[in-house]
C-alpha cells in the first residue's frame, strides 16, 4: 500500500475531527457553484456524481443533501476513510443514504466505464497524486460528454503558515530529520497554471477562481492534529523523552504567536470545466 494511503487510512478519525472542518467551507462553495450550473448538464440535472478522494465524506454527504435525484459514488484509496464516511452517512435520511455507494480505488484507475458521470468533483486530492495529468485524463474518460469537472486545490504559498514554520523549527532544534517525501505533484504554482493543466488534458470552458480558506487554530488543537494525524508516523517514531521535549519546544514557540498568526488563510483555486 502507498505510504500516504496507509497513513490516511490509519488517521481517518483524526482527519474527521481536525482537518475535515478546515476544508469543508471550500467543498460547500464548490457544490454551490456546481449547483448553479445544473440546468446546463445533459438531461438538465445532476444525476450521476463521483467524489474522487472523498475522505470522510464531507462533499459526498453535502451533495446528497442538496441534490435529491443524484446517485453518488465516494471514491478513496484509504479504507479507513471510507469506513468513517459510511458511518457519517448514517446521519442522512434514508432516502439520501440509499443513493450513495463507495469504491476503494486509485483515482488514476477508476473502475467505472467510460462516460458514466455527469459530475466529477474532487477537493484537495490532486496535490497528493504522483501524476496529476493521468488522474485528470481518467476524470475526462469517466465523464459524459458535456459533463462537469469541479475541483478545489492548493496554490503554493510564498510565506509559510506560522505554526507550521515553528513546528519545523522545533524539529530542527531537536535534531529530528524528516524522512524523504513521497513523490507527488504538490501544490499548484499559480491559478493560471492550474487552469492550463485542465485545458491540456482535454477540458473546455475552464473557469478558475482564486479563493482562500480561513480557519482559526488553537495551540492545543494544532498540536493534537499534527501529532495524531498529519505527522502521526513521525511522532510515533520518536522515543518518549524526545517526543516530550519536541512537544515542549513546539508549545513554547507557538505560545509567542499572536492570535492572528494562528489563523490559517491558505490560497486555493476553485475550477469548473466541461468535457466537450
Amino acid at each position: 500500500m502507498h505510504a500516504s494511503i496507509e497513513r490516511h487510512s490509519r488517521t481517518a478519525e483524526g482527519y474527521l475531527r481536525w482537518w475535515a472542518p478546515v476544508l469543508a467551507p471550500a467543498s460547500v462553495r464548490m457544490i454551490d457553484r456546481v449547483g448553479r450550473l445544473d440546468p446546463g448538464l445533459p438531461g438538465g440535472r445532476i444525476r450521476d456524481v463521483i467524489d474522487a478522494g472523498c475522505g470522510t465524506g464531507t462533499a459526498t454527504l453535502e451533495a446528497a443533501r442538496r441534490w435529491p435525484s443524484a446517485r453518488l459514488v465516494g471514491l478513496d484509496g484509504a479504507a479507513g476513510m471510507l469506513d468513517v464516511a459510511r458511518r457519517e452517512q448514517d446521519r442522512l435520511p434514508g432516502s439520501a443514504r440509499s443513493r450513495i455507494s463507495y469504491v476503494q480505488a486509485d483515482a488514476a484507475a477508476i473502475p467505472k466505464p467510460e462516460a458514466t458521470f455527469d459530475l466529477v468533483m474532487t477537493a484537495f486530492l490532486l496535490q497528493l497524486v504522483p501524476d496529476r495529468p493521468a488522474v485528470l485524463r481518467e476524470f475526462h474518460r469517466i465523464l459524459k460528454p458535456g459533463g462537469i469537472l469541479a475541483i478545489c486545490g492548493w496554490v503554493k504559498e510564498t510565506v509559510p503558515f506560522a505554526p507550521e514554520f515553528e513546528l519545523e523549527e522545533a524539529l530542527t532544534e531537536m535534531g529530528i530529520v524528516r524522512p524523504p517525501k513521497e513523490v507527488r505533484e504538490g501544490h499548484y504554482r499559480t491559478v493560471r497554471r492550474a487552469a492550463d493543466e485542465l485545458r491540456s488534458t482535454g477540458f473546455r470552458r475552464v473557469a478558475p477562481r482564486a479563493d482562500t480558506l480561513n480557519h482559526p487554530w488553537s495551540i492545543e488543537d494544532f498540536i493534537s492534529y499534527r501529532t495524531s494525524t498529519r505527522d502521526l508516523d513521525l511522532f510515533e517514531s520518536l522515543e518518549e523523552l524526545t517526543r516530550r521535549k519536541t512537544l515542549d519546544a513546539l508549545r513554547r514557540r507557538l505560545n509567542v504567536l499572536t492570535p492572528d498568526q494562528l489563523v490559517f488563510r491558505p490560497h486555493i483555486v476553485s475550477i469548473v470545466a466541461r468535457k466537450a
